[in-house]
């Protein structure tokens, strides 16, 4: 089971759909799109789709920073790809981190050509509250795809109860 960085804000409202949003370095944008196209694939039956910035942000919309916290708060789960890039441009996706923290949105860490030794050896430039049990290896990328496939069943049978 992949581990995930659970908040401990106050509970967030539900909202429809399956959305899950992937924050990555534009450094890691072919790697990020392998994964957000191998989730949507693998969670095709519960209709998830993978959000990232890139690709489906309106760049006309007036309030970006606004419109990514809705659609982070919005999400069911976020995917934070952290990389040696990340730790070098990153402020924006310790921002992201910081929206799905705020929102209760549950957090999966996967560790791309980065140990959690050499993430945490850096001086400055990574969150104090990123811990080891949190973060998943990106060789356990499947792991963390079938997290978030129960999270999302759950949620689906949460929200079914509550219509019901």
């Amino acid at each position: 089971m992949a581990t995930t960085r659970q908040s401990r804000a106050q509970p967030r409202s539900a909202s429809a759909g399956h959305q899950v949003f992937l924050s990555y370095s534009g450094e890691d944008a072919f790697e990020a799109s392998l994964l957000q196209y191998a989730i949507e694939q693998m969670l095709a039956d519960q209709n998830a789709t993978v959000w990232t910035y890139q690709r489906d942000q309106a760049r006309d919309e007036r309030n970006i920073g606004k419109s990514l916290k809705d659609r982070v708060r919005e999400s069911s789960a976020t995917i934070f790809l952290v990389s040696p890039s990340t730790l070098d441009t990153g402020a924006a996706q310790w921002m992201e981190l910081a929206y799905a923290d705020a929102y209760n949105v549950p957090t999966f860490v996967i560790l791309h050509r980065l140990t959690f030794n050499e993430l945490t050896s850096r001086e400055r430039g990574v969150p104090p509250l990123l811990l080891e049990s949190q973060c998943n290896a990106s060789a356990e990328w499947r792991n963390v795809v079938e997290s978030l496939r129960l999270r999302i069943v759950a949620r689906a049978n949460r929200e079914s109860r509550r219509k019901s």
